[in-house]
């Protein structure tokens, strides 16, 4: 923890004397005392908030209780807040984090005080808690801030003094367990043969996610971090956010860690205990079994079409993002993770009800042998329709759904922009490119436009975008599958 120390500025010994009445000080110190305080001045403990973003989560304000003292005078440079971000696990462990710099102070957007309590606020896209390790994983950071006042600020009393004040400000966060997210706070961590989060909810409905490949832990859950699959993006918090919970309730929802790679899913029978541990939370919470809803992204999209072709009637829906079929074997090291043809056609004999995401191009996994190969199996013979939808504020880029006549299985694939050569997971050449999607991370309540590598499509599945011939979006469908 580092700490930058100021004098007091501004105001007379007698100010600061009821400055420190006000914060708990004596009022019968000599003038000598009063002297020496004033060269101290008062600390405080700061509180950082962060955020899980699309990105992942980022630390995204500071609050400074001055308790019974009305603070005024907080502008966007009274402050200047420096972290720090060292690296945790692997070949870089205890080294400043590659792909972050630590000397930039972090930007503030905008302030607010509220009686005693001040809150700055940061670009919700600078300061990162994940890091991402040399061995292909998001690995949460080692943190640390420094807080430096630049300008006075004013103190208000409760008999109505105004006091000029510059003091100490402190924090004790080191991790992402020291800060203030209620969305990620709403999960539990379980530890099981496969490792989950939990969020208890209270109706009778649960959500699974199976996050990408990135958010594993290392072989033989070899760190028992059991939390990047909720910090990475927004795949297990968006199932606690407000607008989740105005389509399913207050639900439960399960986000699984894989103990390394879910392209491991047959090879080192991932499948059965993540079976078990779902039927396990349903008996313990009253789930109704025929609300059970599934959504997995990439490598967790490979996981979810290998549940559902295990378990065909485990779940009501499925919405499944860029599934990575094509790299199951590759990243295995075997011959059989990737499904079958004749494998993919169980899932017409799946109760369950399937809308699949991707981009139209994807630089990570092709869609021709993931989503589109899925949509060809389940779809072969059946009427199929389609229905372009433009982009929206919020969603930028436009897409095209395709949908069976009952409407039981839909695809929706969305524009990709700055196309170029890339190189596929076999070597293949194909174009890749961007997606377009807005956000607000200068949190001024305006979305601006941000363009995204085409994998990750999962961004519109999370914010509920993709939408139906009838105007129906992905959530609903589900609830009402």
């Amino acid at each position: 923890m580092q700490v930058t120390r100021r004098g007091f500025v501004g105001g007379s010994i007698a100010a600061l004397t009821m400055m420190l009445t006000a914060c708990g000080g004596s009022t019968e110190a000599s003038d000598a005392d009063t002297t020496d305080a004033a060269a101290t001045a008062d600390s405080y403990e700061v509180t950082f908030g962060a955020t899980v973003t699309d990105a992942g989560e980022y630390v995204d304000r500071m609050v400074i209780d001055f308790g019974d003292n009305a603070v005024s005078g907080l502008e966007n440079d009274t402050f200047e807040v420096l972290m720090s971000s060292t690296v945790d696990y692997g070949e870089a462990a205890g080294e400043p984090y590659a792909n972050y710099d630590a000397t930039a102070p972090l930007e503030v957007v905008k302030t607010e005080t509220d009686g005693g309590v001040a809150t700055v606020y940061f670009n919700q896209a600078q300061a990162p808690v994940l890091t991402w390790l040399a061995e292909g994983r998001n690995y949460p950071a080692v943190l640390a801030f420094t807080i430096t006042q630049n300008k006075e600020l004013t103190l208000t009393t409760k008999d109505g003094r105004e006091l000029a004040f510059t003091g100490e400000f402190t924090s004790s966060a080191t991790s992402y367990k020291d800060l203030d997210n209620a969305e990620v706070a709403a999960f539990e961590g379980v530890q099981d043969e496969i490792n989950y989060q939990l969020h208890k909810g209270s109706n009778d409905k649960l959500i699974v996610w199976f996050h990408g490949n990135g958010e594993g832990d290392f072989p033989v859950k070899d760190t028992n971090n059991n939390i990047t699959q909720v910090l990475a993006n927004r795949g297990a918090v968006a199932w606690v956010s407000e607008e989740a919970q105005a389509v399913f309730g207050d639900a439960y929802v399960m986000a699984f860690q894989s103990p390394n790679m879910w392209y491991f899913a047959v090879k080192d029978n991932l499948l059965e205990p993540c079976y078990d541990e779902i039927q396990q939370v349903i008996a313990d919470n009253g789930i109704n079994p025929d609300e059970v809803y599934l959504s997995g992204c990439s490598a967790g999209g490979f996981m979810s079409t290998r549940m559902l072709i295990a378990y065909p009637d485990l779940f009501k829906a499925a919405m499944i993002s860029c599934p990575a079929l094509d790299a199951a074997n590759a990243r295995s090291e075997s011959d059989d993770a990737i499904p079958t043809d004749e494998e993919l056609a169980k899932l017409l004999d799946a109760k369950t009800a399937i809308w699949l995401v991707q981009g139209e191009t994807d630089s990570s996994v092709d869609p021709e042998l993931c989503s589109k190969r899925i949509w060809n199996i389940i779809t072969d013979g059946a009427e199929v329709s389609d229905q372009h939808f433009d982009g929206t504020e919020g969603i930028a880029s436009g897409f095209t759904t395709y949908e069976t006549a009952d409407g039981r299985y839909k695809l929706s694939l969305y524009e990709t922009f700055d196309l170029a050569e890339v190189e596929g997971i076999s070597g293949e050449k194909r174009q890749g490119g961007k997606i377009k999607c807005a956000e607000d991370y200068n949190q001024d309540g305006e979305l601006e436009e941000v363009m995204y590598n085409d994998h990750w499509s999962w961004i519109y599945t999370l914010r509920n975008n993709p939408e139906a011939a009838d105007g129906t979006h992905i959530w609903e469908w589900a609830l009402n599958a």
